[in-house]
């Protein structure tokens, strides 16, 4: 697929702008904080390089151009959304198939992609605008071993690429009417889970989560899946804590188990009984058992603001 001519191809300066269509798309390392922590600064940062180089070779390999890594996450672009789509899902695999071969030392890195396609300024070899600032958000929603796009672009995808989509969640943005819908790009097979021969498929109204905070109670099931937890009142937990983001957590379930998922700056902190307490950091943990959950701080310190959890398991029967 030829690619229209940039800025230096036209005999402009590095100064000049030009305005021009484009899919942005940022890919970050999921659980990038907690490998250093692990491993130490010195071998964390050589597998966090190794991946990056990993996903610039992909990016090259369709059509795409590197704008500049940031840390733990490349920013980049491609002229037609199909690349860029083409691109994430490549990402993932490309990963997968590195570690198999033992290139990052045991370590399988997870990365999360969102794109989004708009009118962007290039300047100095750099993006800026709206579209930047979309995709910058839609990134940040997903989750490890996820790729999310915009409705908006998904309509410029190939038809046959719909049916592998699903829409995952809805938020405002600054100086726009209505609410952004965010879609994910579903490319692993794997999770659309095949039943196993001599199983029948659980009903989800087997599965039950009981969440508690102060005098409120909730419960999720087959009928209501999910919930949101933060600070802002349109969350289903609201907790008015200075540490707690609007928006902070969100828990589902999926395939007759519950995931929390950490959509903050502070963290999601979760003590399951019996257990060491996680801090998630834009990462997913399966709860299980019971428990308490904290928005921001760890549960120790949590005090007053802590959420409980008691989930009923399903039971698998054989067929």
């Amino acid at each position: 697929m030829s690619s229209k001519p940039h800025a230096k191809d036209l005999g402009l300066t590095t100064s000049m702008r030009e305005f021009a269509g484009l899919a942005i798309l940022f890919a970050d390392i999921s659980g990038s904080t907690r490998l250093y922590e692990r491993l130490g600064d010195s071998k964390a940062k050589k597998i966090v390089d190794r991946c990056l180089d990993v996903l610039t070779g992909v990016v090259k390999e369709n059509e795409g151009h590197l704008v500049k890594k940031l840390g733990d996450e490349l920013m980049c672009t491609f002229e037609d959304p199909h690349w860029a789509a083409k691109a994430s899902t490549e990402m993932h695999l490309t990963l997968q198939r590195t570690a198999l071969l033992g290139k990052f030392g045991g370590e399988i890195p997870r990365i999360r992609v969102g794109f989004h396609f708009g009118t962007v300024i290039r300047d100095a070899g750099d993006v800026f605008g709206d579209a930047v600032n979309v995709a910058a958000r839609v990134v940040s929603q997903a989750k490890a071993h996820q790729t999310l796009t915009t409705k908006e672009t998904l309509a410029l995808l190939p038809s046959d690429l719909h049916h592998s989509t699903r829409l995952v969640d809805r938020f405002p943005m600054k100086g726009k009417s209505r609410e952004v819908e965010i879609y994910e790009v579903i490319w692993d097979t794997a999770d659309l889970t095949v039943a196993p021969e001599g199983f029948k498929a659980l009903s989800r109204q087997d599965a039950r989560l009981v969440l508690r905070y102060r005098n409120k109670e909730i419960e999720l099931h087959q009928a209501s899946p999910s919930a949101k937890l933060g600070r802002g009142d349109d969350n289903d937990i609201v907790v008015h804590d200075s540490q707690s983001s609007r928006l902070h957590a969100r828990i589902e379930l999926r395939r007759e188990r519950f995931y929390v998922t950490d959509q903050s700056l502070n963290g999601t902190y979760v003590n399951v009984e019996g257990e060491e307490e996680v801090c998630l950091r834009h990462e997913e943990f399966p709860l299980r058992g019971s428990g308490v959950i904290s928005l921001g701080r760890p549960t120790k310190k949590a005090e007053t603001f802590r959420i409980t959890f008691r989930i009923e398991e399903p039971t698998v029967v054989p067929s």
